[in-house]
């Protein structure tokens, strides 16, 4: 099919903005007579809290209210469960909770303030990682688990644990029993922090009309609304949230974070604009991380190759709350195995609280973590069967016919997984090896697939008004946080219209009062959902636009069309009216207007999905899976244990590309951005449980010195068919796999295996001291 937007490249519609500085973000707001907050967060893990005196710090110039938890008359927290005030209330359980804040009439003021409060503590013992948090002695977290309002599919399990997933298929104990050869391994993902470039900010006013009004760097402001309105006990339109640009979310902004904290400092000063803006190491200790995932791996395999049944037990360590860290624990366990067919299943995947910063959705939520152990474990495999590790994955792909972790059968319009093997083989394995006594050279690839984690209610709308310029306003709910949504979307209106480009004009804020309902933009699902939605908008508006035709050139409505110029008949184009004429309302000879503003609405929400069974975890709760594979060529140097990536390939079966630069670009960023977690990036705790490298000093992320020398993304296209024009969602899916392939590659050149991330140049040389 031939297109004449989709498939090619246009600049960013937002780009000129940001390049210019003109873009705005939460933090350049000010409004007359703005107060600032300021959090004094806990130094302990784990406690309960005796005191708090806030005489001294009531005595600082500027200073206008100091709020603790008990000052708080607020439901607790939560989408999926409720377990957290936003102050601390008697008990902290992570250092850097929320224990009093202060209000003052400038930022320095309420930083003077806080040092001034003095906090009584009884510490008690805490844990960090979820294997710690499952032992019979291990303290307990949460007293009243049970008690917690919640999502009807959330299980918890008693001591720590808030919810079991769990996948039962096929006759476990007899593949076992009869299997050619059984293979296990352990492995541990780290907690690590997305380091968006924009830190939290949220300003919020509470009028004297018990309403609020919420500025915030956002990923769901109809997330924030919902649970705003709830905590305050307030109908829903009471509650307006307003995102402007948002630099960089990650996952790390959707839900809520700080929103709730605000909208309570707010309605203790009512009428004036309060503004929470966090400093780096408050982003670190006091907003939610990433990952924390140990699994353990059992494999049945036959003398062929073929894997017969997984026994996987996966915990998440979900920090001090557990709320957006439920539906992780699901996407771990329905990407349990990768993009493989395993017909016998017993997958077990635990979300355990621990005495850490909450865990929240990352990149990925929650397929990195499990295709880090399912790769590691597929490598493991092949060498002890002394496969071909190619030739091992490809005999167990998937494709059409075969079955997925949750029980969905794949067809030809789920993606070529196996043709995406085979081209990052190529890339990879190709040229012959260039060793020398100084450096080794290693290669290694890993594939994948990832879904939507969504509700199957995720709706999406978009609405479209032509203008009197012949210009189209276009208003969606999806933020544009730097992933270039709104150009993509902008690409498939002006398909959907038949227009150019650069006469789709899409609004640049999400405002809750006007703008169209959207989930979330999370999950890669956006340009698929709202995608959708245009269409169904499109539709709706060019069917507006022709019935008024239709009135004004006296011919039936089929024989109408119309471009960005005219409406015209199709029969004879010569009879003809101007499109501004129709948009500003037409009148006839007679003077009578006989056309209204022209307006398409359009709404969207996946069709067909259930639950899974809370027993086997199989049902169609997926909507569709995007698939790739990665591929790694390494050098390190023997004697100092550094090594570099030459070369990074990514092949996606993302369904039709809108445009590909933009979606170049985002593969290449997640890649970049998983390639941090395995050479550098962890969470290091002290041993009071406090992150001891809580800036971008100690926090080493990727610097220009270690990006690949060649990066390389390779798109194969097989249509999507319930996708806009065939596209498939590819946000997050350049993440998933770059671990275990470099993990695989090192393995590769050095005969060593490692299990966890970051793997340093100090434990590479201290490796190779052990093996000799």
């Amino acid at each position: 099919m031939e297109f004449s937007y989709i498939g090619k490249n246009y600049k960013r519609v937002d780009g000129f903005e940001k390049v210019t500085g003109n873009a705005i973000f939460t933090d350049d707001m000010k409004f007359p007579g703005m107060l600032f907050a300021k959090v004094l967060r806990s130094p302990i893990a784990h406690g309960k809290i005796l005191k708090i005196d806030i005489s001294n710090a009531l005595k600082i110039k500027g200073v206008v209210k100091i709020v603790t938890g008990k000052d708080l008359d607020v439901k607790r927290v939560g989408a999926c469960i409720q377990d957290q005030y936003p102050i601390a209330k008697d008990k902290v359980r992570y250092a850097g909770e929320p224990v009093a804040c202060v209000i003052a009439t400038s930022k320095y003021a309420a930083e003077e303030a806080v040092k001034e409060i003095k906090v009584e503590y009884e510490e008690f013992p805490f844990v960090i990682y979820p294997q710690e948090a499952i032992k019979e002695n291990s303290p307990v977290i949460h007293e009243n688990v049970f008690e917690y309002e919640r999502a009807g599919f959330i299980k918890p399990e008693g001591k720590n644990c808030f919810h079991h997933f769990k996948i039962s298929r096929g006759n476990i104990e007899n593949t076992f029993k009869t299997a050619y050869k059984i293979i296990a391994g352990e492995y541990w993902v780290p907690y690590v922090h997305h380091v968006q470039l924009e830190p939290h900010c949220a300003i919020a006013l509470y009028g004297y009309d018990n309403t609020f009004t919420i500025y915030t760097s956002s990923q769901a402001p109809f997330v924030v609304q919902n649970i705003v309105s709830k905590i305050h006990s307030l109908p829903l339109s009471n509650v307006r949230v307003i995102v402007p640009y948002v630099g960089g979310g990650f996952g790390g902004k959707s839900d809520v974070t700080i929103e709730p904290l605000i909208s309570c400092l707010a309605k203790m000063v009512p009428g004036r604009y309060i503004k929470l803006s966090l400093t780096r190491e408050e982003m670190f200790e006091g907003t939610n991380v990433g990952r924390g995932v140990f699994a353990k791996y059992e494999t049945a395999v036959s003398r062929e190759g073929k894997i017969l049944g997984l026994k996987a037990q996966i915990l998440l360590g979900a920090g001090g709350y557990a709320d957006y860290a439920v539906n992780i624990v699901n996407g771990i366990g329905m990407s349990a195995t990768g993009p493989y067919e395993i017909d016998n299943l017993q997958i077990d995947v635990y979300g355990v609280y621990t005495n850490t910063p909450p865990t929240g959705a990352f990149r990925g939520y929650g397929h990195p973590e499990a295709h880090f152990a399912c790769e590691l474990q597929m490598e493991k495999i092949a060498r002890e069967l002394k496969i071909d590790p190619v030739e091992f994955r490809l005999k167990n792909i998937l494709g059409p016919g075969k079955k997925n972790a949750i029980g969905q059968v794949m067809n030809e319009n789920s993606g070529k997984f196996d043709l995406c093997v085979k081209k990052v083989a190529e890339e990879i394995f190709k040229e012959p090896r260039e060793e020398n006594k100084e450096l080794l050279i290693g290669r290694g690839i890993a594939a994948y697939m990832k879904t939507p984690i969504m509700p199957n209610n995720a709706q999406s709308g978009a609405v479209m008004k032509l203008n009197e310029d012949k210009s189209i306003t276009l208003y969606v709910g999806a933020i544009e946080m730097g992933q270039g949504t709104y150009t993509a979307l902008s690409q498939i209106a002006a398909e959907a219209l038949n227009f150019p480009v650069e006469k789709i004009k899409i609004v640049k804020q999400v405002d809750t009062s006007f703008s169209p309902y959207e989930w979330q933009t999370v999950a890669s699902h956006t340009t698929w959902g709202v995608g959708n939605a245009i269409l169904i908008a499109a539709k709706d508006l060019s069917s507006k636009i022709k019935k008024a035709g239709s009135r004004i050139l006296k011919i039936p409505e089929k024989e109408v069309d119309f471009n960005s110029d005219y409406v015209f008949s199709k029969i004879n184009p010569v009879l003809k009216v101007e499109l501004e004429k129709i948009a500003s309302g037409y009148v006839d000879e007679k003077g009578s207007a006989i056309t209204s503003p022209l307006i398409g609405e359009g709404s969207f929400v996946p069709s067909g999905l259930e639950f899974l069974d809370p027993e086997t975890g199989q049902g169609n709760a997926a909507a569709d899976w995007t698939c790739g594979c990665v591929g790694v060529e390494v050098e390190i140097d023997k004697n100092t244990g550094r090594y570099h990536i030459r070369k990074l390939v990514n092949a996606i079966d993302a369904g039709k590309i809108i445009n590909p630069k933009i979606a170049r670009d985002q593969v290449i960023g997640a890649m970049i951005q998983a390639l941090g977690a395995t050479i550098s990036e962890v969470l290091v705790f002290s041993d009071k449980g406090k992150i001891r490298n809580n800036d971008l000093v100690d926090y080493k992320i990727p610097g220009i010195e270690d990006i690949p020398d060649e990066a390389k993304v390779i798109f194969i296209e097989t249509p999507e068919e319930t996708g806009p024009y065939g596209a498939r969602g590819l946000g997050e899916h350049g993440a998933v796999a770059v671990s275990p392939a470099i993990l695989n590659a090192l393995y590769d050149a050095l005969k060593i295996s490692f299990n966890q991330i970051p793997v340093t140049p100090e434990q590479i040389l201290k490796a190779l001291e052990e093996v000799k």
